[in-house]
């Protein structure tokens, strides 16, 4: 059972921790930061689809369910970025106006 995702930034020891949260314990690994040279907001369509299977002579069902998630990425440059947040728009702004503050960096909103 997922409660939620996040990550934990160690600016001094220079690490980073994306977590998946369980219920009360955060469960992720810790990485070395990247040297962030911009924080990008993204939309990003996340599908999944599900198949039924044939059963007593009826047809099998598929159906395809999609959504739009907004992404918060930390970027060395167009190739290296790390996922940090996916979430709904105001809240992936917040995250990346946070993340501008605190590694003082700026925020390029691939959305608009």
């Amino acid at each position: 059972m997922l409660e939620g995702n996040g990550f934990i930034l160690d600016i001094e020891g220079s690490r980073l921790k994306v977590y998946n949260k369980i219920l009360f314990f955060k469960v992720g690994d810790w990485e070395k930061l990247p040297t962030p040279n911009y924080i990008a907001v993204t939309k990003v369509k996340y599908s999944k689809t599900v198949s039924t299977p044939k059963l007593m002579g009826n047809q099998s069902c598929t159906s395809d369910f999609s959504s739009y998630k907004y992404c918060v990425f930390v970027c060395e440059d167009k190739r290296k970025k790390k996922l940090l947040f996916k979430g709904e728009y105001e809240e992936a702004l917040a995250q990346a106006s946070l993340l501008s503050d605190y590694l003082n960096t700026s925020i390029v909103d691939y959305t608009k």
